[in-house]
């Protein structure tokens, strides 16, 4: 596809990826490089960054080490974006994570203001933070990564269900507000995908339950989420906007 005159030519593109350091994070930054983005990639953790940024190879990449749910962590990654690339043309929210096992009843104040943070503010401050530099730019385009969780529900994990609820919503709200401006914003709704939280949160025998609740019968891999998010983020969906997909090998398509 050729592409018009707002959108910049492959090779030219740079998107920040937060949540770079694994799973889909690292898949987004890998499926965007190969895609001729230059990139910013983003992550607290340091050793994970390096991963990302060797797999990468020759690709024309950046990273920094920074907390998206720190105001002045995130003006840093913007900061330092712009001095190195002097344009934002995508933003990915992919930062989040969960502890499952406690209901509200349970769950401490703390944990909740966490979780929340964690999985929402870190959206609103990212996108707070690119939306002037994307709209003085000419436009752009950001995808937020929720959860099926954040569309049905889930048990006993009620702060990353409300959160991931939230960025659904908040993607709505920014499409509405700035879509008019060039700015294009969307959403995946991942089901269970194969990542190190996951092998974190869930035994291998709930891994393997989980994965027969799909049509297609298993998890799903970073590599399909990232090939969404890689879509949404391109030209091929441009009549897309304020919407979530869900990536999710038919969990809920009975629904």
């Amino acid at each position: 596809m050729t592409p018009s005159p707002a959108e910049p030519r492959p090779g030219e593109r740079v998107a920040i990826v937060t949540g770079a350091g694994d799973g889909i994070g690292a898949a987004t930054a890998r499926a965007l490089a190969a895609a001729s983005y230059r990139l910013m990639l983003v992550d607290v953790s340091p050793e994970g960054l390096e991963r990302s940024r060797a797999a990468l190879g020759s690709a024309e990449v950046e990273a920094v080490v920074a907390d998206v749910t720190d105001e002045a962590d995130v003006a840093q990654i913007v900061t330092q974006t712009l001095a190195s690339f002097s344009r934002v043309d995508v933003l990915v929210n992919v930062v989040g994570g969960s502890r499952p096992g406690k209901t509200v009843v349970e769950l401490a104040l703390e944990e909740w203001d966490r979780l929340l943070a964690l999985n929402l503010t870190s959206v609103f401050l990212m996108c707070r933070a690119v939306v002037p530099s994307m709209v003085a730019g000419g436009g752009g385009a950001i995808v937020n990564v929720s959860s099926g969780a954040g569309l049905r529900g889930m048990s006993a994990n009620p702060g990353y269900v409300a959160a991931k609820a939230g960025v659904v919503a908040l993607t709505r709200a920014l499409a509405i507000d700035h879509g008019g401006q060039g700015v294009r914003v969307n959403c995946v709704a991942p089901g269970p995908v194969r990542t190190p939280l996951m092998a974190r949160n869930r035994t291998p025998e709930e891994i393997a339950a989980i994965g027969k609740l799909a049509i297609v019968g298993r998890i799903g891999e970073p590599e399909e989420i990232a090939a969404a998010i890689v879509w949404l983020a391109g030209g091929e969906s441009s009549y897309l906007m304020g919407q979530t997909l869900e990536v999710d090998g038919g969990i809920a398509a009975p629904l």
